[in-house]
């Protein structure tokens, strides 16, 4: 007797221990890798490095992101904050982002890390742009209210990088952040 009810005691808990398991996996909250800011289901990091854009898709690759790529005015006003929180207001305050015009010029794409470029289905251009045919990167400009501006892929600007978020027992589905 005191042997099947200790069996069925141990059998209670890990009913409850797995209940508890399988909860806690569906609400476990999202975190970033690389000491990023979590937003939604991204996350990001900008940092003041004075990187060429292929240096910085490089860096971000490393930390295992990717250069930002912003598909909706939710998330360019969230990066344009993340900017202003982390260095202010300073004409220093330009950052590559993952478009280019590279492989087709004028057909400006996002161009992630597999190489599967999607096109821009938003855009914020800065007044004129994009302007010259040379300037075949992407770079956002917080001295010009957070526009967009092509440049020169060589010249040195500062990173920001986004990946996605994990979590314990999560897969991020939707890859878009979302206004909440």
């Amino acid at each position: 007797m005191k042997t099947a009810m200790r069996n069925l005691n141990v059998f209670l808990l890990f009913l409850i221990f797995s209940a508890f398991d399988l909860l806690a996996g569906d609400n476990a909250p999202l975190s970033c890798p690389n000491e990023m800011e979590l937003q939604g289901n991204r996350c990001y990091k900008a940092m003041k490095l004075s990187a060429s854009w292929p240096e910085a898709k490089e860096y971000c690759t490393i930390i295992g992101a990717k250069l930002a790529a912003i598909a909706t005015n939710y998330e360019q006003n969230l990066i344009s904050g993340i900017i202003f929180r982390q260095y202010g207001k300073s004409e220093q305050n330009a950052y590559w982002l993952d478009g280019s015009d590279m492989l087709v010029e004028k057909e400006w794409q996002w161009m992630g890390n597999d190489g599967s470029p999607v096109p821009f289905s938003f855009t914020y251009w800065g007044p004129k742009q994009p302007s010259n045919s040379k300037e075949r990167c992407l770079e956002i400009r917080y001295d010009l209210q957070s526009k967009w501006n092509n440049a020169h892929c060589q010249v040195l600007r500062n990173v920001i990088c986004e990946a996605r978020a994990i979590g314990k027992g999560r897969d991020v589905v939707n890859d878009t952040l979302q206004e909440p």
